[in-house]
């Protein structure tokens, strides 16, 4: 009889234990994504600082990878993830408990660091519960679960900070994580090497050949972190649609169905006619925002969101995973994810200060008593420009197939 930890089938114990606690993980994540600025914003703070606290854990994710990408081959992956999501726990009381915008930033340093494990430990994880022959399929379902999560994690943060209010809100995410913490430790990860030795190297963080797509990632999740960051300010405080939610809803379906019907696209037409659309159409996302006056408009955002991010980012992540030699798809996994976190961060900073600039140019040089109809232009007029990220990122595409045609 094989051992349970030795699969025959993608839907094993292990794969779904782990499986539901990266669903709940990424669910928490994003409710706490979208809420904290909403909730940095009710305190005070300036589009600016709403920028900083939605983005700054992206800082600390950064920091923490290059220590702990050597740490998943040297020590019980399971370990690391109990470490993490403890971390994970410890940020959201954080959050619970804050009484100021300095409180929202120590908490998302915080979150990022468990962010930089979780993330690449849990799909690490998820490979050690496949069965040889059958990790295209296993990851594709996993990160399927997690785009969902991430898709209605928002809209659930919405509805419950309207009825129960911000704080019992962070609790419940405090509860999916300790739900993550107990499924943890059932689960199976593969012992590390009895001679695998801890080291920090450069060609053990960064693979030089993921590095161009790692930028291109750069700039296509700078408008994406624009979305959790300012999307529920803008469309909820200042136009008043008060069923957002909806967005996040119509997102998650969106990106069901278009994983299922997008996956083969790239090997049968290539990856430049997949991404180069895909990212057009995310830049239509940006255009509706900034027209739109209605639910009905975010609406169809969302279906141009799904249509976009949700399906140039697997594409990408598959586009930086053929560039790399198959030794190196760790490192090559890392370096795309350095590069996602770039982008998480410096897309809220750069459109918090934009929208400022704005603002004070609409408001007699200053963001005191500005009205809802002026940092509704503003944000509007700060959507339009988040687009010239997207046509970097289209250029970039071009410059990478062009050279892996070479």
């Amino acid at each position: 009889m094989l051992r349970e930890n030795t699969p025959t089938k993608v839907w094993n114990r292990g794969y779904i234990l782990i499986f539901v606690a990266n669903l709940f993980q990424h669910m928490g994540q994003q409710t706490i994504t979208s809420l904290v600025p909403k909730y940095a914003s009710s305190m005070g703070a300036a589009a600016s600082v709403v920028g900083i606290v939605s983005g700054i854990f992206a800082i600390s994710a950064l920091a923490i990878r290059p220590v702990a990408s050597p740490a998943f081959d040297c020590f019980r992956k399971r370990n690391i993830y109990l470490l993490a999501t403890i971390i994970l726990i410890c940020s959201y009381t954080v959050f619970y408990f804050a009484p100021n915008v300095s409180w929202l930033i120590a908490g998302r340093l915080l979150q990022g660091v468990g962010i930089g494990m979780t993330a690449p430990i849990s799909l690490s994880i998820a490979c050690d519960n496949l069965p040889e022959g059958s990790f295209a399929k296993g990851v594709s379902f996993f990160s399927l679960g997690q785009a969902f999560g991430q898709a209605v994690g928002p809209s659930i943060g919405l509805s419950l900070s309207r009825n129960y209010g911000y704080r019992t809100t962070f609790l419940a995410c405090i509860g999916a994580m300790t739900v993550c913490l107990i499924i943890g430790f059932f689960v199976y990860s593969k012992p590390a090497p009895a001679d695998a030795k801890y080291r920090i190297r450069f060609d053990t963080i960064v693979a030089k050949e993921a590095i161009p797509s790692a930028i291109t990632m750069t700039f296509l999740n700078i408008p994406y972190a624009c979305i959790g960051g300012f999307l529920l300010i803008y469309a909820n405080d200042t136009l008043g649609i008060t069923n957002i939610g909806l967005y996040y809803t119509v997102y998650a379906i969106g990106i069901l169905v278009l994983r299922f019907a997008t996956g083969g696209l790239a090997d049968k037409f290539g990856y430049r006619k997949v991404l180069v659309p895909s990212m057009m159409c995310f830049a239509v996302t940006f255009i509706m925002f900034s027209v739109s006056k209605t639910v009905t408009g975010f609406i169809v955002a969302a279906v141009f969101s799904a249509l976009g991010y949700g399906v140039a980012l697997p594409n990408l992540q598959a586009l930086c995973m053929t560039s790399v030699p198959a030794e190196k798809r760790g490192v090559g996994s890392n370096t795309f994810f350095l590069g996602q976190d770039l982008g998480q961060f410096s897309g809220p900073y750069l459109a918090g200060l934009l929208a400022d600039a704005l603002i004070k140019s609409r408001n007699g040089g200053t963001l005191e008593g500005a009205s809802n109809a002026v940092k509704a232009s503003a944000y509007s007029t700060m959507y339009l420009v988040i687009i010239i990220s997207l046509v970097i990122a289209i250029s970039l595409v071009f410059y990478i197939t062009r050279k892996k045609k070479q």
